[in-house]
């Protein structure tokens, strides 16, 4: 087994670091994913629902790339 880097090990941290006391997990971040996408191209605030949507993404490249599509989709239909 190869060793742990610096890299890595600060990327962990970081993660750990995001980690909130109530979470979302991929599923009901998708369920809120429309919602949270036209309110932020909207420029309105979030909700907790939603801040929990945000707060999900900055840890789930997952989730997060899901996201940065469905913006490009509503983005294009304006």
């Amino acid at each position: 087994m190869k060793p742990v880097t610096k890299e890595q090990l600060a990327g962990l941290a970081s993660l750990v670091g995001a980690t909130r006391e109530q979470e979302i997990n991929c599923s009901e971040c998708a369920v809120f994913a429309a919602e949270f996408a036209e309110r932020q191209l909207a420029g309105l605030p979030l909700d907790e629902t939603l801040a929990k949507v945000e707060d999900h993404l900055a840890v789930c490249p997952e989730c997060r790339e899901e996201m940065l599509l469905l913006r490009r989709v509503l983005e294009s239909g304006n």
